[in-house]
């Protein structure tokens, strides 16, 4: 419906701090037990405070659920079942795809069935890795063994949409290590996959360890040649790859991932989150306990909306819609079509063309797999 709602849970508490991203600056490994136990009734006054802040937004039901952003999966499922039903008794009745990013070691037999019956109907799970050297080296707590049994504990619960998470590009890995990744992910007959090249943020071990020459970034080379592999043979596999780093089953595209890559509204809460809604923008406080003191005193944590100019907009739908399998539709007319559609008579949209880096079949024109990989800077260049 185009004027349905996605809600998107922040819940940044991790078991472990990720050496390569940036919830390791945010500490919460410390944090009592206590606060995870508040977490939900926390997000739920916050989604109170949203509707009376904006009213309108009770009258549209809700398409989407997604629980991400850290370790959802040790949240106490209760909390998390009273948090859904008291989003859910606030809109018009509707039956949202429920989302949950989860490690395998909370994918314990009994929490897939709590999880089941407080209405989680998808789970993302954070797979990361099936090599213990490189599992190791970013933290995880779980084992390659651990993958497959909370695939199965999840099917036997019966929440059987499931998606898994891996990384490439880590340190040492080579290329054949990483496509019997794939094989392996492959085997446990997931319905969505989604895979991300390694990243080294600043301020966190992994951009430390790259600095001084404890660890070896992978060359573009090889970084190049792991993604077209990798998705070459998840499309052999029947995979549909979608968005540049998603692919699913047919009928299994994730709900949430497209409308953020569609632009829908799609509403944050909790620290750290950020919403999308119409032109307007916000995020809300990375820090927890200001978070947390501002839901204390009554007030929407939140930064006062900006409304996106047109040139913003421009900027935002190009971004969004070279990540998409879609592309463009060259005589649609709307602005990033018609934008894109005179930057391919440009001297540099025709050496994308040339290159291979774009296709067009009739009036419709998008990335290849080699554009995938150079969309940042054709997004520049484009702008």
């Amino acid at each position: 419906m185009a004027d349905d709602l996605g809600f998107y849970f922040h819940v940044p508490f991790c078991k472990h701090a990720c050496p390569y991203c940036d919830f390791y600056k945010m500490e919460l490994r410390d944090r009592p037990a206590r606060e995870r136990l508040d977490f939900p009734a926390r997000l739920a006054r916050e989604h109170a405070l949203l509707l009376d802040a904006e009213p309108d937004l009770a009258r549209r039901p809700l398409a989407t659920l997604y629980f991400g952003g850290g370790t959802p999966s040790t949240l106490v499922p209760s909390g998390v079942a009273d948090l859904i039903r008291a989003v859910r008794e606030r809109h018009p009745a509707s039956e949202p795809e429920v989302t949950l990013e989860a490690n395998p070691e909370n994918l314990t037999p009994a929490r897939c069935e709590a999880w089941a019956r407080a209405g989680v109907t998808r789970l993302s799970i954070g797979v990361q890795s099936f090599r213990e050297r490189d599992l190791a080296r970013l933290e995880r707590l779980h084992g390659p063994k651990a993958i497959g049994t909370a695939v199965r504990n999840a099917r036997a619960a019966g929440i059987t949409n499931l998606s898994l998470d891996l990384m490439f590009a880590l340190p040492d890995q080579t290329l054949a290590e990483w496509l019997e990744d794939l094989d392996r992910a492959v085997a446990l007959e997931p319905d969505h996959l989604s895979f991300y090249g390694l990243t080294y943020h600043e301020g966190t071990p992994f951009e430390e360890w790259r600095r001084v020459g404890n660890i070896a970034e992978a060359d573009e080379d090889l970084y190049a040649e792991m993604y077209l592999r990798g998705a070459r043979l998840l499309a052999a596999a029947g995979f549909d790859h979608y968005e540049i780093s998603n692919f699913a089953r047919p009928g299994r595209r994730s709900l949430h991932n497209q409308r953020y890559w569609n632009a829908q509204d799609v509403v944050g809460f909790g620290p750290g989150a950020h919403s999308s809604l119409g032109a307007r923008r916000w995020h809300n406080p990375d820090d927890l306990d200001q978070w947390r003191a501002d839901l204390a005193a009554g007030r929407l944590p939140r930064t006062r909306p900006q409304v996106l100019d047109a040139s913003h907009r421009l900027e935002e739908e190009l971004f969004r819609r070279l990540r998409r399998c879609e592309g463009f539709r060259l005589s649609e007319g709307l602005p990033a079509d018609a934008h894109f559609a005179n930057w391919l008579t440009t001297p540099r949209g025709r050496q994308a063309l040339d290159s291979g880096w774009i296709e067009r079949s009739g009036d419709r024109a998008r990335l290849t797999l080699e554009g995938w990989l150079r969309s940042d800077a054709l997004l520049i260049q484009m702008l």
